[in-house]
Order: C-alpha cells, then structure tokens, then sequence
C-alpha cells in the first residue's frame, strides 16, 4: 500500500478508505481538503500488482504505479 500513499502524496490528495480485502483497498482520493473546494474521486488498489483504477467521468481509468507511487504507464 505504499505506493498508493506515495502516490497520494505527489498528488496532494488524502485517502479516505472504505473497504479492504486480501487483494485491495478502495474509498476515495480527496482534494483540497475540508475546504469549499473539496473533491473526491473514487479508486481501487490491487495490492500486489499496485495498478490504480480511478473513477472518472467517462468511466475508468487503470494506471500502473511503481513502488515509489511513480506512474509507470496509463490503459
């Protein structure tokens, strides 16, 4: 889970967790938080293979992170 908090970091987002299994972890990416501005944006973390999966407005979007919460490629 490193690399999603790695990640989160470099994108100034917060984690807000709502769930987890032996495979992931998913809940929300926030922005801007606790102020009138506050987004968020839902995901999935596969634990093993660090790949991202966030909720966008056309759908999904699977990105493949590094151990340093680098994005490695996009799908």
């Amino acid at each position: 889970m490193k690399a999603l908090v790695y990640y989160c970091r470099w994108h100034e987002a917060s984690l807000r967790l709502r769930g987890r299994d032996s495979t992931a972890v998913w809940g929300h990416l926030v922005y801007n938080t606790e102020t009138p501005d506050e987004t968020m944006q839902a995901f999935r973390f596969e634990l093993k293979t660090w790949r991202l999966t966030l909720q966008t407005e056309d759908g999904e979007e699977t990105i493949q992170l590094d151990e340093m919460g680098v994005v490695q490629s996009e799908n």
